[in-house]
């Protein structure tokens, strides 16, 4: 019965991987029919970290790895949902595959102003030196994937205005740079979660 339980409660975190990842394409149609640009939403990083603790801290603990995540006064960032999701599914994944010890997701303000950073890192070798340079370009893999991972992951942070970068190859730290929420609002009665906030350049007029 225990096992049955188990593929039961691996299959639906696959279904809901499967079901965000439908949404995240989605959301890029919809963004590229825009010529305004992208949206985003108010998100809050508890909700993010906790869906992704519920999904992944399980797998990790099946391969004996730690998985910790840490928001140091940053609660809410201005991101797609179901993008930034998807961004740390795929660095978690990738943490996984290959990286060891203990994977950190850290929140915490960035040097620039109303900007945050997330950080994924682990305790692993890092990336090869000779790949570090190249592993955001399609079709560069570690392994035996396909090598979209990150570089959709670039694309999807991007689209939001926000940065994603390999801050140091050994051992391997992500970090992804997303716009901040005012600490001094209340994004509740300012900009209620699903409030649509537009990002990108304006239009010059002709």
């Amino acid at each position: 019965m225990a096992g049955e339980e188990e593929v039961r409660t691996e299959a639906k975190v696959a279904l809901e991987q499967v079901e965000r990842l439908v949404g995240v394409v989605d959301d890029l149609l919809k963004s590229s029919r825009k010529s305004a640009g992208g949206t985003t939403e108010v998100v809050l990083l508890r909700d993010v970290f906790a869906q992704q603790e519920k999904e992944w801290g399980p797998t990790y603990a099946k391969a004996g790895r730690a998985l910790v995540f840490e928001a140091a006064g940053t609660t809410s960032v201005l991101a797609t949902p179901g993008a930034l999701a998807q961004v740390l599914a795929t660095l978690l994944e990738n943490s996984l595959k290959y990286g060891d010890g203990t994977t950190r997701v850290a929140a915490r303000p960035a040097s620039a102003r109303q900007s945050v950073v997330l950080e994924v890192a682990d305790e692993g070798d890092g990336v090869p030196a000779d790949l570090a340079p190249r592993i955001f370009e399609r079709s560069v893999s570690g392994g035996s994937s396909t090598g979209l991972g990150l570089a959709l992951a670039r694309d999807l942070v991007a689209s939001d205005g926000g940065k994603l970068e390999l801050a140091k190859a050994v051992p391997a730290t992500f970090q992804i740079f997303l716009s901040a929420v005012p600490t001094q609002l209340d994004p509740d009665r300012v900009l209620p979660p699903g409030a649509l906030v537009a990002v990108g350049r304006r239009r010059r007029r002709p």
